[in-house]
């Protein structure tokens, strides 16, 4: 195997594919980068078995490319990356020279690193046998993820809920997030054809986004087991997590008996400098709320602490809730509004948090009981 190529251009190719290697593996090949060289292709594929991902440079198509011998290598991730960093030239020659024994060389520079044999990488599937793609524009895909991932759990004990699930029919996808104590969910028009219900790993999700900036959309394909993101010359592939998504549908719905108008930015900076003080590493506020102000408190052994911002219009009773300053401010950030309608079922109900002018996001927190 021997090619060329521009530093700037194979760089960019290597951290996309570096996105896929895990730190430990038990199969020493998966923590390379597996290189393929055709006729008229460079193929650089990279997995942890999780999520894989699979690049395509075509000789000629807008790149600077030049094949000079096919062949196939698998190459340690983090000295590849590494020496091409290094590598002062606008250009980088690699080529396998012995077996394994592979030299990067570019300008006065040459390295000769020992690589692993393409038939020690495994397989990897990129094929769909059913499913069709489908395109969403890139920053409507950026802001569904933005607005809903942040509410995963990070914790392995329901692994269904580290991952973000999207559920489309009728036209719409439904996006929702939920640790449980919390939930963040997005509806968008789609295709009335498309029809699926399956939770993807945040954690991936969030590899995409960073992927895809500057695309002016993005592919996707799903099946049974896996989604596929496909954009350029990439494609990113992900398995599907296999448990039921708890049905959060009829926690937005019902009627309300307090309903607060308020500006969010002054609701984010009070409940900011208030939560600072931990109580058990919460930061757990204390809403007081009527028809003319927010009282916002926190306190713990180490002190205490009070805010007052005044309301745009609040109807129903006088209401003490508490909850998570955190997830308070989180959502109120994630509806993405100068002014946010929050909704309450008195203090042990969920609150629920729009945007005064845009339904198709919504937050909800649960509220935490305290004791005064």
């Amino acid at each position: 195997m021997n090619f060329k190529i521009a530093k700037r251009e194979f760089m960019d190719v290597l951290t996309l594919q570096a996105r896929a290697i895990a730190n430990n593996t038990p199969l020493p090949a998966l923590s390379g980068i597996k290189i393929v060289a055709s006729e008229d292709a460079l193929s650089l594929t990279s997995s942890d078995s999780n999520i894989s991902i699979k690049t395509v440079l075509k000789v000629g198509d807008n790149t600077t490319l030049t094949i000079l011998e096919e062949g196939e290598i698998v190459i340690e991730s983090k000295y590849l990356l590494e020496i091409v960093r290094k590598i002062d030239s606008e250009l980088i020659s690699i080529e396998v020279m012995d077996g394994t024994l592979t030299k990067i060389s570019g300008g006065n520079s040459e390295f000769k690193i020992n690589g692993i044999r393409a038939f020690e990488y495994p397989e990897i599937n990129f094929e769909f046998t059913s499913g069709y793609p489908f395109k969403l524009d890139t920053k409507l895909f950026s802001d569904i993820i933005e607005q809903t991932s942040f509410a995963c759990s990070d914790k392995e004990i329901r692994p269904v809920l580290t991952g973000v699930n999207m559920k489309a029919e009728n036209g719409k996808l439904h996006v929702n997030a939920t640790d449980s104590f919390r939930l963040a969910s997005k509806t968008v028009d789609v295709d009335q054809e498309l029809k699926f219900n399956i939770t993807v790993p945040a954690k991936y999700l969030s590899d995409v986004l960073h992927s895809i900036v500057g695309e002016e959309s993005i592919s996707i394909i799903i099946d049974s087991q896996k989604i596929c993101f496909l954009f350029k010359n990439s494609r990113i592939q992900t398995r599907l997590l296999d448990d039921a998504f708890p049905d959060t549908a009829k926690l937005l719905a019902g009627t309300f008996t307090q309903v607060l108008t308020v500006n969010s930015k002054n609701l984010i900076n009070a409940v900011d400098r208030s939560s600072f003080i931990k109580s058990d590493g919460k930061n757990i506020v204390r809403l007081s709320i009527n028809a003319n102000q927010i009282d916002i408190t926190c306190s713990s052994q180490m002190g205490s602490s009070y805010e007052k911002i005044d309301v745009i219009s609040y109807e129903g009773q006088p209401l003490n809730i508490s909850c998570s300053g955190k997830y308070l401010i989180d959502a109120l950030r994630a509806i993405r509004s100068d002014v946010a309608v929050i909704s309450f079922n008195g203090e042990l109900r969920p609150m629920v948090i729009k945007p005064d002018k845009d339904s198709d996001v919504v937050q909800l927190i649960s509220p935490v009981r305290t004791y005064r």
